[in-house]
């Protein structure tokens, strides 16, 4: 990367020469005048055949020494012409708040001072725009809850919210859900307060929510089966596999005993509340007939048009 510096002369030692320094430590080949030309070298020659033809930037030192000087007015001619041709990069300096010239307003500069701070904060910015060094911060990796399986017509993290609910109402065998506990896993997946709030307010609207409050607050939240249905495929791996297994359990060896949901339960692998769910959505349809009795005791009477469903 080479770049050559137009600038007046009363600025080399004090701005440029140091700046061309620094610009070498940076990777970037200064082109300067003092180094460049020798005792009976052609100045026009070297300066636009040997300097301006031979770079690809040209950085031009606006100064209050610089605005009238006739040379600077050429260089600054030439790299116009050259970078209209699209083969040149053109960075004004700005010095002394001088007023920069015509053909370079329409150019980002940079404010520049003669301290040796400034001097090497003008080298890097030159150094970032010539190898489009990205200044930007990295980015982390996104919120842990945005990897949750999304819920068909829910924003993301309304369906990381309701993924959370049935976790824990799996967790529990019960749709009802003690509401701190999902918020805080909902946190600990990286869902802001005003997300989950948010989230939970979006699900609230859909009516897949019943809040049962305490002191003013939501303690314990019930799940609706429709919304159940709608996000346990993302929470339960192979879920429709296993709603086929339990079908096929149903008509050609249906568990004995007085505990069958545990036993399709045991059978697939998938929780109690799972199996729970799906036959009551088989006993709506009218293919099952489930009686539950107290201690978790439970009967299933199987429709002849059960098998239709295989």
């Amino acid at each position: 990367m080479r770049a050559f510096l137009s600038h007046a002369s009363e600025d080399k030692s004090g701005f440029v020469e140091p700046l061309a320094r620094e610009l070498a430590e940076m990777g970037v080949a200064p082109w300067l005048d003092i180094w460049e030309i020798r005792p009976g070298d052609s100045l026009v020659k070297k300066l636009f055949e040997e300097g301006l033809d031979t770079v690809g930037t040209v950085i031009v030192v606006v100064s209050a020494s610089s605005a009238d000087k006739p040379w600077v007015r050429e260089e600054l001619d030439a790299a116009v012409v050259r970078r209209i041709a699209g083969s040149m990069r053109l960075i004004p300096v700005r010095l002394d708040d001088a007023p920069i010239p015509a053909p370079l307003q329409h150019l980002v500069w940079i404010r520049a001072d003669r301290t040796p701070e400034g001097i090497r904060s003008t080298a890097e910015q030159i150094t970032d725009a010539l190898y489009a060094r990205d200044k930007r911060p990295a980015v982390a990796p996104p919120p842990a809850y945005t990897a949750a399986a999304p819920v068909p017509g829910l924003a993301q993290a309304d369906s990381a919210l309701l993924a959370v609910l049935i976790e824990e109402a799996l967790a529990a065998e019960i749709l009802i859900v003690n509401w701190p506990a999902a918020r805080a896993k909902a946190e600990e997946r990286g869902m802001t307060p005003s997300a989950i709030d948010e989230a939970f307010a979006a699900l609230q609207n859909r009516q897949y929510l019943k809040i049962r409050s305490i002191a003013g607050g939501p303690h314990t939240v019930e799940l609706s089966a429709a919304a159940f249905r709608r996000g346990v495929d993302a929470v339960v791996p192979d879920a429709e596999a296993a709603r086929r297994q339990v079908i096929a359990v149903l008509v050609n060896d249906p568990p004995a005993g007085d505990r069958p949901v545990h036993e399709l339960a045991r059978l697939t692998g998938k929780p109690v509340l799972f199996i729970v769910q799906f036959l009551e959505q088989l006993e709506r349809q009218g293919d099952v007939r489930v009686s539950q009795y107290l201690g978790g005791f439970s009967r299933i009477t199987v429709s002849p048009t059960l098998k239709r469903l295989l």
